[in-house]
């Protein structure tokens, strides 16, 4: 329990505005885009990289990978960029329409080239 006194009420103000923060945005983690759904029930590992890969309902081009995994160093952008390209053909079987892959460390968003 948090014991405020006049000097520190504050701090302890601030402090559970953080937390709660903190705990919001954990509940958004590994959440896709609506109207998504997860392809494959096993998270993809490429070069150290986890993704859970989400695409489009009904088979359509959009696609999403989020990085599930804590890295140290932090990886640099670029780098888990290439990565998410690998699983997220890996996952569908699909080539990545040119120009159209962008995202972060913790999220790659693209489209499909499927005929399908």
């Amino acid at each position: 329990m948090i014991y405020a006194t006049h000097h520190t009420a504050p701090f302890a103000c601030a402090l559970t505005a953080a937390l709660a923060l903190m705990i919001l945005s954990a509940c958004a983690i590994d959440s896709p885009q609506i109207g998504k759904t997860l392809i494959t029930p096993t998270p993809i590992v490429v070069g150290g990289a986890t993704f859970r890969i989400f695409r489009q309902r009904g088979g359509g081009s959009s696609v999403e990978a989020h990085r599930i995994n804590v890295m140290v160093p932090p990886p640099s952008r670029a780098g888990i960029v290439a990565k998410a390209a690998i699983a997220i053909t890996q996952a569908t079987g699909c080539p990545i329409k040119t120009g159209s892959l962008v995202g972060d460390q913790a999220l790659v968003k693209a489209e499909l080239e499927c005929p399908f």
